[in-house]
């Protein structure tokens, strides 16, 4: 297996404007808000990004085992250990404080539940933990994606905070991955290719496979003969 690592905490990967707002705060210091302070109206609840540069370029394709996100916050809002951040995917792929806040909102991905507040805490995703919303980021990072939004809607009094206002400081994704490839012999030389296979009009990757004894054995790295003059150049996991 492979691993991929990423942290968004600088001017150009974590930021956040308000729904209605092209205007943005960026950096650690401002962080990737969501909820809304003194935001009567939905408006001004916040929208956050961060970006985790190369995930794009580096998870395309890519057959992902688990998700780890290290999530540091300040000490804004509630400190229940019963916040909800709301994930999102991002409409552009990087932090373009051209556009609205809304403008970057996409489809929801689903949220994490814990206390956000003055603390640096620590999220795995697989498909037994957070396997929900495992599901949904696994894709949208296979897909080529690299930004995260933070974004939940909601409206404050005119003196305080929402409910689950959090402001990220800083976040880093660990995602570990394995290649969906194998190799064939070609006239003498060996060529790595990858594996696909056609579902409900859409072709999928997948990961290999091969029968031993019986007993369908994953294979992704290391030479293997299945049979005469056939080999995968994969380990056996």
């Amino acid at each position: 297996m492979s691993t991929f690592s990423a942290t968004a905490n600088g001017g150009s990967t974590i930021g956040y404007a308000q729904y209605d707002s092209s205007s943005w705060s960026t950096g650690s210091g401002n962080g990737a808000c969501q909820g809304a302070y003194k935001g009567t109206t939905a408006a001004k609840s916040r929208v956050g990004v961060m970006v985790f540069n190369g995930a794009g370029a580096a998870l395309k394709g890519k057959l992902i085992q688990q998700i780890s996100l290290s999530i540091t916050c300040s000490g804004a809002g509630s400190g229940s250990s019963g916040k909800v951040l709301t994930f999102h995917k991002a409409n552009y792929q990087s932090l373009n404080t051209g556009v609205r806040g809304s403008a970057q909102v996409g489809d929801t991905l689903g949220a994490l539940t814990g206390k956000f507040y003055s603390n640096t805490v620590t999220h795995t995703l697989n498909a037994s933990t957070n396997a929900a919303l495992f599901s949904a980021m696994k894709a949208y990072f296979e897909a080529g994606n690299s930004a995260l939004v933070l974004y939940n809607g909601e409206t404050s009094s005119s003196s305080g905070y929402s409910s689950n206002y959090a402001r990220v400081t800083s976040c880093t994704i660990t995602v570990t991955y394995i290649d969906a490839a194998v190799w064939y012999c070609d006239g003498g030389t060996w060529k790595r290719c990858t594996v696909w296979y056609r579902t409900g009009g859409a072709w999928k990757q997948v990961v290999p496979y091969y029968n031993s004894g019986g007993a369908w054995v994953r294979v992704c790295k290391g030479k293997r003969q299945l049979g005469p003059g056939c080999f995968f150049n994969t380990t056996v996991q």
